[in-house]
């Protein structure tokens, strides 16, 4: 699956994922997006109530080699919130016992509660000790993937501990944790060092009406992104995203000016991940040739521009659509304004015309060609501008994928050797 198509949306469907009931190599297929991937492991952690999905981006087989292991490019780590105390609950797909109950709820989610409500810290639990360990596993076992974890309540509180926590930080590409409260103050001196360097890997949405994330007075682990809510939600769907709210292009509204600073993040990452791709692409290439031709420097050089270029384009493509919204915004407060300035005339001048109550704002230089053609006309001309920039970077896309094209198509054994990824 591209992560070049991956919404806001998208990401809350992937961490939803998390609740399914996977047996080992299922595939994980994600709404209008198609396939994520295979489960390559399912961890059911009797001792600390951790649950969680691996999720590996190629099928492997029961016994793979280390061959297959190290063909793995990128690892999806979906930890499990905390088990419903009601059997057959969408949050309980593993119908477990009310041992796992009580191990989430009574030995982590309350003990962990306690330590925030009190500002004493005393560490972590032990299932926040078992999630890092499932990640370091992991890591160590795909020496060659670059991972994504993904967690909502007590998985958000794994998948917080469990990066910062990582033996492994520079293969993690990021990390999307929802409605969990703050552990920061559980981290040792050492772990909070990581948790801020990785902080702009780590996108940590909270919806603050709800009544689980708790703590965020304080400082935090990742980027804090206070979600924009909707008000007439129960609590319980407020916990399940029930609050989210999505507009027509799959973005998560956020306060304003906030979303610059995420999709500014998520760009680096974006362009971080393909150049990391072709990092594979160009090891394989020197196995296979003992070098690399002149040919594929090219070729690799021509990707490498395209990602950074893709990148860029992706956050003006984001821009451009914050400030569509802003500008529809913009135009339906000017018109209100002449509207509202017009009733108040109308109401002082209740005894004039109305052709002599448009004079008399006339000759106060209120008329609607100033207060509302002309600003418009200027938002209209500024739009179009930062449109055009968009358009310009889809041409540059565009030509350098041709480039690529007619490469490749003289080119046959380079062609041949790109295409076995």
């Amino acid at each position: 699956m591209n992560d070049n198509y991956l919404t806001d949306e998208d990401r809350n469907n992937i961490a939803w994922k998390q609740y399914s009931n996977y047996k080992e190599g299922a595939i994980v297929n994600i709404p209008d997006k198609g396939k994520m991937g295979y489960v390559s492991k399912v961890v059911n952690n009797k001792e600390t109530g951790e649950q969680a999905y691996i999720v590996t981006d190629k099928k492997l087989p029961k016994n793979p080699t280390s061959e297959d292991l190290a063909s793995v490019g990128n690892v999806t780590v979906l930890y499990r919130g905390s088990t419903a105390p009601s059997a057959g609950n969408i949050v309980n797909p593993w119908n477990n016992d009310f041992s796992d109950v009580r191990k989430d709820w009574l030995d982590n989610d309350a003990a962990i509660a306690k330590q925030i409500a009190t500002n004493n810290f005393t560490g972590p639990t032990p299932q926040l000790i078992s999630a890092a360990e499932t990640l370091n596993e992991q890591m160590a076992l795909y020496k060659n993937a670059y991972f994504d974890i993904y967690g909502h309540s007590l998985g958000s509180m794994n998948g917080q501990y469990a990066v910062s926590a990582s033996n492994y930080p520079e293969r993690i590409r990021s990390a999307y944790l929802y409605q969990g409260p703050n552990i920061y103050g559980l981290l040792s001196d050492k772990q909070k060092k990581q948790a801020d360097k990785l902080r702009e890997r780590i996108f940590n949405y909270v919806d603050m009406k709800d009544y689980v994330p708790i703590g965020y007075d304080l400082k935090g682990i990742g980027i804090i992104i206070p979600v924009d809510s909707k008000e007439d939600v129960g609590l319980v769907d407020r916990h399940m995203w029930g609050g989210y709210d999505y507009d027509d292009h799959g973005n998560l509204r956020v306060p304003q000016g906030k979303m610059i600073g995420i999709r500014t993040a998520q760009t680096k990452i974006f362009i971080q991940g393909q150049l990391n791709t072709l990092d594979i692409l160009a090891k394989k290439l020197k196995t296979s040739g003992g070098g690399l031709s002149a040919s594929e420097e090219a070729y690799l050089d021509s990707q490498r521009v395209l990602a950074v270029v893709n990148g860029v384009y992706q956050l003006v493509e984001q821009a451009i659509q914050d400030l569509s919204v802003e500008y529809k915004k913009e135009i339906g407060e000017i018109e209100k304004l002449w509207e509202e300035t017009l009733a108040a005339a109308r109401d002082v001048g209740a005894h004039l015309e109305e052709n002599e109550i448009l004079s008399a704002l006339m000759s106060g230089g209120c008329t609607k060609e100033t207060l509302v053609v002309q600003p418009i006309a200027e938002l209209e001309s500024t739009f179009a501008e930062i449109a055009a920039i968009g358009a310009d970077f889809v041409s540059l896309v565009n030509q350098i994928k041709s480039s690529v094209a007619q490469q490749l198509a003289t080119d046959k054994e380079l062609a041949e050797q790109v295409g076995i990824l």
